[in-house]
């Protein structure tokens, strides 16, 4: 897409121009949006604004981190999105600079877009560059709950569904695709509320009273989410350990009954072992009921065997 300008004089809304030049003098407020950018256009960025080169390096190649970064003559935020095909993060840096607001992401970031239609639609007094940046954050953050809130509906349905199915072979398959997706939430929302803890704390960046209330606000939903994925993840970890420990159970069930069956049988086995020597000298392999006697007896020490090991309650 490009290059956005937008600004913003006295109490009216924000207007659009097609490029630098045509901004009026009298600006109280321009907000350039870089989205996708040209090499071209982040050439000009590098060139206009004079911002750190390793700063500039992360923006334009890759994505950074959320943090927060204090300059002499600007501000540098990193906030994250999401995308919505693999819960993977994206993007939206910010540059803020006396009246100026740049943003610069390589993906279309509804968050931004709302922002700016409402600003452009209805007239809020005396924008400035952190004022915005906190609109388009707490748009972003309000996003987030459309991923938690999915995440949990299909760790309850999830839940509901298999409460008592310990057989199924494709459980462990699914939670581990749901705690993945939880993992990946957790990688951005936990370091977007440390962000925002160190947002409120700054001294430099909100010197307004309703911009620390407004940011609380934002706080409070990122705890919201917080415990919604906290909770998340303690239910598909049960549901886990849950699976596991009647697999165990199972498992050692069967191993008693094989251990059981092997002891029964060792004895039958010796005397069928002995009886299968070739020796020439045994006397009562000549005896007519000889075949009969070892069947018996060897009925008679499983029967034994079995007895002693039901009264013990082995099985």
């Amino acid at each position: 897409m490009g290059l956005t300008i937008n600004y913003q004089i006295g109490d009216h809304p924000l207007q659009q121009v097609d490029d630098e030049q045509a901004l009026p003098a009298e600006a109280d407020f321009i907000w350039y949006d870089y989205e996708n950018p040209t090499s071209l256009e982040n050439h000009q960025l590098q060139n206009d604004f004079n911002f750190n080169k390793l700063e500039i390096d992360d923006t334009v190649n890759g994505t950074p981190r959320a943090k927060y970064k204090t300059y002499a003559s600007y501000q540098y935020i990193v906030v994250h999105g999401i995308r919505d095909e693999d819960y993977r993060p994206t993007a939206i840096n910010f540059f803020i600079k006396d009246n100026v607001l740049i943003t610069y992401h390589h993906t279309h970031e509804q968050a931004i877009t709302d922002i700016n239609n409402t600003l452009c639609e209805h007239t809020i007094d005396c924008l400035t560059a952190s004022s915005v940046m906190l609109y388009i954050i707490d748009q972003l953050v309000d996003y987030y709950f459309d991923y938690i809130y999915d995440i949990e509906e299909k760790v309850y349905d999830f839940e509901d569904k298999h409460v008592n199915d310990t057989t199924s072979k494709f459980i462990m398959d699914n939670v581990f695709k749901l705690r993945s997706d939880i993992i990946k939430l957790k990688r951005i929302v936990f370091p977007m509320h440390e962000l925002i803890v160190t947002l409120k704390d700054s001294k430099t960046l909100f010197n307004s009273h309703k911009d620390y209330l407004y940011i609380q606000h934002i706080e409070d939903h990122m705890i919201k989410q917080e415990n919604s994925i906290k909770t998340s993840d303690e239910m598909t970890n049960e549901i886990r350990e849950n699976y596991e420990s009647y697999s165990s159970y199972k498992m050692n069930n069967i191993m008693q009954i094989l251990t059981l069956v092997s002891v029964i049988f060792s004895p039958l086995a010796l005397i069928t072992g002995i009886y299968g020597m070739n020796f020439k000298y045994m006397p009562e392999l000549n005896w007519h009921y000889s075949y009969f006697a070892v069947l018996v007896i060897m009925l008679v020490i499983a029967s034994i065997c079995i007895w002693y090991f039901k009264k013990k309650k082995w099985f």
